[in-house]
């Protein structure tokens, strides 16, 4: 085949739908559009690069990309979100989504001494006249964060404006491997890792969720071919390995492959496997009968945000709401609540656009955010009216949102379509304060700090190495106003005070505005099985996922105006100084400047006794 420069068509003719959002395609042919970088059009024998205003560095980054990955497809190859690994004569996939650290492992196994296959994507073809499948090796580089790299050992720069750089391979295999194991990457908050053998039936789902380009399956004509692929690889040895968040810990994550590789027979694909040691299944308590009136009424099936500054509530929130909804005589998961569903995922985000985020820039990812936020509320909606559950149609999807409304550039990162409103939660700051500091493990003053930052977003690189989209959080009090001044989304503003006060009333408005079906006793049943003790006792029997590693709990006290008894007169006076004006606006001014009137705060210790810093 050929690599050539041309025009190429702005549109693809008799391109089928359902195709990500930056491609068309059909039998024979893809298209992909980069705004400001280049067109590609991309058949069996050649691609077309029209360059539209990128550099060279640009043009080859998403050529040796998505556009690699369409060729091969097009050449009838599976490709996976994977990593390979020469292992003695055969190869092992790393797979998992972007930013589970496939990369960072890949190059601490090579320099244990095995060869890279492939980095990035892996392709894979059928053994011929046999069963198994066989690793086609790419290109002896790795394209990695510069934080997972030492300075001396940086390549030339990936793309300008990315902190991203190539790396040789110290060792790469160069012939084809088969498959003898794979490596499902994930990550917890726990401090351990935890590696599970999987059968063939849940291996299959976890190679077919992690497809390069699946969407491009079906206009291809390669969705049959994809499938009887996937069946044949989920015979192999298969293992989950989940690793703490942070620190990443590659060597401790390296010895657990080499652990689990010299445990099994490599060759011996139809073993059973033998899984992790598991207690018996826990007892369901059979949920009441949701009740069905006024269904037409209430149905709403979009997007409903749930919205607000960290440390506000929304986990409370949305605890009383999955109780709700499951009406059970039991409370509901902590490790279950609606709204944790991958709005900022980036594996969703590169399906959908059909773009890698991790090729790209901050404002190029704002850019298709509203766009790609538009395709996931259609995706759901359909996925839920093709399981015709009508139990579930008369309520939205709940979704979780830390974000600002409009992120520092000032663009909108939320998108009208597909949307039934928002709900936004209000707290006093002065409380935020604290509640963040013990969740984040940081002395108050360094809290107050990032409260203050127009910069400050919740998503931080650990290593280079992040699972999620930027989520900028700007200020505090930017926060605020973003989503308080917004005429974009229908939106229902609620103080947590006001929660605490009265969840009767608080709860109800929000049950009201989300569409569902209201029952004043079900709510009564829900705030009960959301209290905070029976939170904090479901935390301490089985932990809960969204505790920061470094945090000894998530759910802390759950009260208003704690802060009196944490907070110095120099923090209040600094909270004051950074978002007074939003403080008076929202009601909170006055009991800070009573707190400081009364002289009170010279005796507090601060939150650098109750949240010490760590290393």
């Amino acid at each position: 085949m050929t690599v050539r420069l041309g025009e190429t068509p702005a549109r693809l003719a008799g391109a089928a739908c359902g195709t990500p959002h930056c491609w068309d395609a059909c039998p024979g042919q893809a298209l992909l559009r980069v705004p400001g970088i280049a067109r590609y059009l991309a058949t069996p024998a050649e691609v077309v690069v029209e360059p539209c205003g990128g550099s060279e560095d640009d043009v080859v980054t998403f050529l040796i990309g998505p556009v690699l990955t369409a060729l091969l497809q097009l050449h009838g190859m599976t490709v996976l979100r994977a990593a390979a690994i020469e292992v003695g004569a055969g190869a092992v996939l790393l797979l998992g989504d972007s930013g589970t650290g496939k990369s960072v492992l890949a190059r601490a196994l090579v320099a244990r001494g095995h060869g890279l296959l492939a980095d990035h994507g892996t392709a894979l073809t059928p053994v011929a006249g046999s069963h198994g499948l066989i690793v086609q090796p790419a290109y002896p580089r790795q394209r990695l964060w510069a934080d997972s790299l030492p300075k001396g050992s940086r390549g030339p720069q990936v793309r300008a404006g990315l902190a991203k750089y190539w790396c040789e391979a110290e060792r790469f295999a160069s012939g084809p491997r088969p498959v003898d194991a794979v490596f499902w990457m994930q990550s917890h908050n726990w401090t351990e890792f935890d590696v599970e053998r999987l059968p063939a039936s849940r291996a299959f789902w976890a190679l077919w969720s992690h497809t390069s380009r699946k969407r491009l399956l079906d206009p291809l004509g390669q969705r049959q071919a994809h499938y009887l692929a996937a069946l044949e690889l989920a015979r192999v040895p298969f293992f989950r390995l989940r690793r703490p968040d942070v620190p990443f810990r590659v060597d401790e994550l390296a010895d657990r492959v080499v652990e689990q590789l010299a445990g099994i027979d490599a060759r011996s694909a139809d073993s059973a496997p033998a899984g992790r040691q598991r207690g018996p299944p826990r007892q369901r308590t059979p949920a009441r009968q949701r009740r069905r009136t006024d269904r037409k009424a209430a149905a709403r099936s979009g997007i409903c945000w749930l919205a607000s500054y960290p440390k506000s509530g929304s986990t409370w929130l949305r605890a009383v709401l999955t109780n709700y909804l499951q009406d059970g005589d039991e409370g509901a998961s902590i490790n279950a609540l609606v709204g944790t569903w991958g709005v900022s995922s980036r594996g969703n985000f590169d399906e959908l656009i059909g773009l890698d985020s991790a090729d790209l820039r901050a404002d190029e990812v704002a850019h298709h955010l509203p766009r790609f936020r538009e395709l996931l509320a259609d995706t759901l909606s359909r996925r839920r009216r093709d399981a015709e559950d009508g139990a579930r149609l008369c309520s939205p999807h709940f979704a979780k949102t830390h974000e600002a409304f409009q992120g520092p550039s000032g663009g909108a990162r939320f998108s009208p379509v597909g949307i039934t409103g928002a709900v936004y939660l209000l707290r006093n700051p002065l409380d935020v304060a604290v509640s963040y500091a013990h969740h984040l493990q940081w002395p108050i003053d360094r809290t107050l700090q990032r409260m203050a930052n127009p910069a400050a977003d919740e998503v931080s690189a650990v290593s280079g190495i992040r699972t999620l989209l930027p989520n900028p959080l700007r200020t505090w009090s930017e926060h605020v106003a973003s989503w308080l001044d917004q005429e974009v989304l229908p939106t229902c503003v609620v103080r947590y005070e006001d929660l605490l006060a009265d969840p009767h009333a608080g709860f109800g408005r929000i049950v009201r505005f989300a569409g569902l079906a209201w029952d004043a006793d079900r709510l009564a049943r829900a705030i009960d099985h959301a209290a905070f003790s029976r939170l904090r006792a479901q935390e301490a029997e089985q932990g809960f996922n969204e505790r920061q590693q470094t945090a000894p709990s998530f759910f802390r006290a759950g009260v208003a105006g704690g802060w009196r008894e944490v907070l110095t007169r120099g923090h209040v006076e600094a909270c004051l100084g950074a978002h007074g004006p939003t403080m008076a606006r929202l009601g909170y001014l006055q009991e800070a400047e009573a707190f400081l009137a009364a002289g009170a705060g010279d005796g507090c210790a601060g939150a650098e006794d109750a949240a010490p810093p760590v290393a």
